[in-house]
């Protein structure tokens, strides 16, 4: 049930006063990372590094980007200025630019940025949005527009290229208007891989009303009962819907099922309609979820990287998976036999099938921007070569390098755990139970944390326990700080806020507990967890982030009392009902 005004903007005072009361462990932080880098110059042999190779003529670059406010725009403008750190034939200026609404964000902190403007949002006005670009672009002399939208923008960036690209002579790494909107379309995206590129795809229809749904039921049952319908349906929003992005709600179903979560959507603020319609499509049960993000120049794959998956993404590690890169490929080649040229950073879902025993890679579906995957070209070489990558044109002996690199840092033997890309305090507020004020974990969290209760409490190695001394004052100073919120959570619990718990508060404090000793781990072995907000060049956007952009976000729930979720740290935004 939705709660009123007062309490969520109760809840966003809470969170807010958490926040910044955890301002010393951030502190602290920050501090053992340098003390670690310390450490390790002093008593390690420095990482071999593969030096910079290829054309050393002086090379310009002014580099405007978007989406100031997430994470992956920050690591792409720290990629960029790597790129012209590690060979000094290369200057660059990094421009970003944000709208109004985020106009804090942690990237106008970073050290790697020249220039933070704000610009009109496409839900403004999409016109605004592009003409303030256009501006942008004309005003620094940009030689590069490399947007890293959000899921309103990407076709608005796409239409905009020809204007740069003719007027400015700006070199836009984007793709075109028609193919973006191909690509940015579930079902369209899912038609093209099957009726132009010949690819597999699971089966797709486009539902424009609740009456056009039930009919697909109705279809879709006759259709099982005759055994022509071998997997379920699933019904999801076309749009990018924070919302109900993870409800899988199957078809068919029975009516009174259906016209529940029909209801439900409109209720939340996005129903079916002609004009916002949602899609059917092919429901791959019992396969392993993959995202992979690629970087194409004119149809040729420049750069690639596959992570485990999941609806709810905040952890990347990198693996190569032989089924993704064939069907990438295949998608490659199905592309320049097309009338199509795709130049641009794009991202897809796949689901792994293991048919006749072997393992089949099935798209779900396509983003055709930046993903926040992109972080796990984080150590010092990968990423310089990454921001090579983007802006040069496509060389054969850069992207091996990157290849090799990313064999260096994710497939090592089993006695060397590999990198993942993390953010602290998506992961420490995982720690929490579920609440009525804090929603950080999945639906099954209390299934999860009895079967960890089983396990009992794991040991602290004795450099976590060392990590676990150094933090000590700090946790001290913020619990304190947070009594307030913890006495509302205690008294809350007593009168049953929320949802009633099916484990008891001694059995919750053990869980806690024995997740705190494994993200205190986490934090021991800084060379294997990276912090998607943290450089040790570049410190202060990690605390913007989590005390400036957060906080200003949450200081407008406050103001407006729209009801939310939670934080989404990767992005920087409040998780609104309705929200994008």
């Amino acid at each position: 049930m939705t709660k009123g005004s007062s309490y969520q903007r109760f809840r966003a005072v809470l969170h807010l006063w958490v926040m910044e009361a955890l301002l010393p462990i951030s502190l602290t932080f920050i501090i053992t990372q340098y003390a670690q880098n310390l450490w390790n110059y002093l008593m390690s042999t420095p990482k071999q590094t593969l030096t910079a190779e290829g054309n050393k003529s002086e090379r310009d670059f002014t580099v405007v980007l978007t989406g100031g406010k997430m994470s992956k725009t920050v690591h792409l403008a720290r990629c960029i200025r790597s790129f012209a750190m590690n060979d000094p034939s290369v200057t660059v200026k990094i421009i970003i630019l944000e709208t109004k609404k985020f106009r804090y964000s942690a990237s106008r902190f970073s050290r790697c940025v020249d220039a933070f403007e704000v610009i009109t949002s496409p839900r403004d006005s999409p016109d605004a949005y592009m003409n303030d670009i256009y501006a942008a672009c004309e005003k620094h002399g940009a030689t590069h527009f490399l947007p890293v939208a959000a899921p309103v923008e990407a076709v608005y960036d796409a239409q905009l290229k020809p204007r740069l690209e003719s007027d400015l002579g700006v070199n836009v790494l984007h793709m075109d208007h028609n193919l973006c909107k191909i690509l940015d379309d579930k079902h369209s995206f899912g038609c093209f891989l099957r009726d132009e590129l010949k690819l597999r795809s699971p089966r797709t229809h486009k539902v424009h009303s609740n009456e056009e749904a039930r009919k697909y039921n109705t279809q879709f049952k006759d259709e099982m009962a005759s055994g022509e319908l071998k997997r379920t349906m699933i019904l999801k929003n076309l749009n990018y819907d924070p919302i109900h992005r993870l409800d899988l709600f199957q078809l068919p179903t029975s009516e009174a099922k259906l016209d529940a979560y029909l209801s439900r959507v409109q209720d939340d603020g996005n129903a079916i309609t002609e004009s916002e319609p949602w899609q059917v499509q092919e429901f791959l049960a019992r396969g392993v979820e993959y995202s992979a993000m690629i970087v194409v120049r004119s149809n040729q794959l420049v750069t690639m990287t596959c992570s485990a998956s999941s609806a709810s993404q905040l952890n990347y590690v990198h693996v190569e998976v032989p089924s993704i890169r064939v069907w990438i490929e295949d998608f490659m080649t199905g592309l320049r036999a097309s009338k199509y040229t795709l130049t641009g950073q794009l991202c897809f879902d796949f689901m792994i099938l293991t048919e006749n025993d072997e393992h089949v890679a099935y798209p779900i579906e396509c983003n055709p921007r930046v993903h926040t995957q992109c972080s796990i070209y984080n150590s010092d070489d990968a990423r310089s070569t990454l921001g090579s990558l983007l802006l040069e044109s496509p060389q054969v002996h850069t992207q091996n390098k990157m290849i090799r690199l990313l064999k260096r840092d994710y497939e090592n033997d089993s006695s060397k755990p590999s990198i993942n890309a993390y953010w602290f305090y998506n992961e420490f507020f995982k720690i929490v139970p579920n609440s009525w004020l804090f929603l950080y974990n999945g639906s099954e969290d209390t299934d999860d944390r009895a079967k960890e209760l089983t396990e009992g409490l794991p040991m602290l190695s004795y450099q976590a326990m060392a990590f676990a001394l150094l933090y000590t004052p700090a946790a001290i100073l913020s619990l304190f700080l947070l009594l307030p919120v913890m006495i509302s959570l205690y008294v809350s619990s007593m009168f049953r806020v929320g949802e009633e718990s099916k484990m008891g508060d001694i059995e919750h404090l053990q869980v806690v507990m024995i997740r705190m000793v494994h993200f205190v781990n986490r934090l021991a072995y800084l060379n294997e967890n990276i912090e998607g907000d943290f450089w040790l060049y570049d410190p202060i956007p990690f605390l913007a982030k989590n005390h400036v952009q957060v906080a200003s976000r949450l200081l407008a729930t406050i103001r407006t009392g729209v009801e939310w979720k939670k934080l989404d740290f990767a992005i920087g935004k409040v998780v609104e009902v309705g929200g994008d």
